[in-house]
């Protein structure tokens, strides 16, 4: 699965009566599994010790390095760069070791997002989009598109630690978060024949995936994908017996 998708879910809890929610929208930049990989390494990352799994890819390297990874990505509306890395390396890099992230447009405009300085352990680390820690370039057009996003950066500055032992960063997730979400605005259950139609909010052209779970606390498992909208709404219509209780999510697809 390509690790770049537009996240939009929605959801509707059923039991014969039922509370449709109107989710925060995500713009997946990479979950870095599926045995993820950089289309390039650059500086000390040339040469680093590489461990990509299923679920997360792992730089140990000395020095400061970087790479990058093309990308398609409409990331319209969001607000938030949001990162999730686990930095380890000596008690002397402690405070030390600072993760970028950075996303260039269509036009070249090149925006990086610092966090200097981070202790080691997991971190979820948050910035503005539209305030970047600093710009390496403008592009032709001032400002970064987000709906025409190219090619994303990671990098690790090591700060005062330096050159001075190894450390090992690893990318857990980084997605753009904040825009209005999708909503299941409208839904209709027969107890008779356990038939559910429901109706969201669509972008016309584009394809969405309807999923179901019976508990929250169980993963979301597709019932269909592909489903069409020809227009700003979507009605679908599916029969799931022998249930009493069930959530419902919509994601639109890449």
């Amino acid at each position: 699965m390509r690790p770049v998708s537009r996240y939009l879910p929605a959801q509707v809890g059923l039991l014969g009566l039922g509370l449709a929610l109107s989710l925060r929208a995500e713009t997946v930049i990479a979950t870095f599994d599926d045995f993820f990989a950089l289309d390039g390494r650059f500086a000390s990352w040339g040469n680093a010790t590489i461990v990509a799994t299923e679920t997360n890819y792992s730089i140990t390297a000395t020095c400061f390095g970087s790479g990058y990874k093309d990308i398609s990505v409409d990331a319209s509306g969001e607000t938030t760069v949001q990162v999730i890395v686990t930095l380890d390396g000596p008690p002397e890099a402690d405070g030390h070791l600072g993760p970028i992230v950075s996303l260039v447009d269509a036009d070249g405009t090149f925006y990086n997002y610092a966090w200097y300085g981070q202790t080691r352990g997991r971190h979820v680390l948050t910035m503005d989009v539209n305030q970047p820690t600093f710009i390496s370039s403008q592009g032709t057009v001032p400002g970064l598109d987000l709906a025409h996003l190219d090619f994303f950066h990671l990098q690790l500055d090591p700060g005062f630690y330096g050159c001075n032992g190894p450390y090992t960063v690893t990318w857990e997730d980084f997605r753009l978060i904040g825009a209005p979400g999708l909503r299941i605005k409208g839904w209709e259950f027969d107890p008779a024949t356990s038939r559910i139609t429901l109706t969201w909010d669509s972008k016309p052209g584009k394809l969405y995936t309807l999923e179901y779970t019976t508990d929250l606390d169980t993963p979301f498992t597709p019932i269909v994908s592909d489903i069409y909208a020809e227009g700003t709404e979507v009605t679908y219509s599916l029969s799931l017996p022998g249930y009493d209780r069930l959530w419902f999510r919509v994601m639109q697809q890449p």
